[in-house]
């Protein structure tokens, strides 16, 4: 199970791999700030969680309980995990103690263990994309990208490494990049609404709004519970677009599903506004609700 934790800007700051029976995993010396925690694991849905560490405490504990992954029909859910099966066992050894030591947090083990498997079988995907995170650990961003590049190339049907790569590329603002990674993501894999959701960041990030749009609707008609930030998203689409009704509702929902969340006082702040300002019609705002 991989967690990687981004700052509000979309720049990763850490990432975790963990294993054994409880999963558990730690982020320490945090600044008091806002970030996104993503969860992904083979055969489950990614989860997307917004925390807010701004206030006066000094341990957050979140429950991760991911959902199984509702399997859609497509030519590269069909397609055999071709570095998988070619690569020889010395390289399958050494990828298993990389493995091991990049769930340990012990990054220049993991590397050395991963770069030994490279070594046997260079072509070798999944050994390339675990790579990544080990480097990003040391802040080595360049040799993390070349190696989910590497991975690709080897293997197009490995979709982990297209979600990683749009991931690194949109938080160094790299978003024409960006772009063609996710599409030839979903060239492989047209149903995969985690890049939707990464392709509707980049075309929102262009100013590309009716792109946005489309992506992160896609997003919503692939996934049945996408997050709730899918909302916020869409309503400053909406806003700029000065599609305000459509704004309003989204603001709505979200306040709605994530009362408590991160843009919660700043959702009912906008409507408000929107409301006084006549952008919409008078409406019935929600009453406050009670803090847990």
């Amino acid at each position: 199970m991989d967690t990687t934790l981004e700052n509000a800007d979309g720049r990763l700051v850490d990432q975790r791999t963990t294993g054994g029976s409880d999963g558990r995993f730690e982020f320490d010396g945090l600044t008091n700030s806002q970030f996104r925690l993503r969860t992904d694991a083979p055969g489950f849905q990614p989860l997307v969680k917004e925390l807010d560490l701004t206030g006066p405490r000094q341990h957050v504990y979140v429950d991760i309980v991911l959902l199984p992954l509702t399997k859609v029909a497509s030519p590269a859910s069909d397609l055999p995990t071709l570095t998988d099966e070619s690569a020889p066992r010395k390289a399958r050894k050494e990828y298993e103690k990389g493995s091991r030591a990049l769930q340990e947090q012990k990054s220049d083990e993991a590397e050395l263990h991963f770069e030994k498997a490279i070594a046997e079988y260079p072509c070798y995907a999944r050994a390339q994309t675990n790579l990544a995170p080990a480097l990003v650990m040391q802040n080595r961003i360049p040799e993390a990208e070349t190696a989910l590049k590497k991975s690709i190339t080897c293997d197009g049907g490995f979709l982990e490494a297209y979600t990683r790569l749009a991931v690194l590329l949109n938080g160094t603002k790299r978003y024409p990049e960006s772009e063609k990674v996710i599409e030839a993501g979903l060239r492989q894999a047209p149903s995969s609404w985690d890049l939707y959701y990464q392709l509707g960041t980049t075309h929102s990030a262009l100013g590309e709004y009716d792109k946005a749009e489309a992506d992160y609707l896609r997003v919503r008609s692939l996934n049945p519970a996408p997050p709730t930030e899918l909302h916020v998203r869409l309503a400053d689409l909406y806003h700029r677009m000065k599609a305000y009704d459509k704004a309003f509702a989204e603001m709505q929902a979200y306040w709605r599903d994530d009362p408590n969340g991160r843009y919660a006082a700043k959702t009912r702040a906008v409507m408000h506004e929107m409301e006084s300002s006549g952008l919409v019609r008078a409406a019935q705002t929600p009453p406050p609700q009670p803090q847990p």
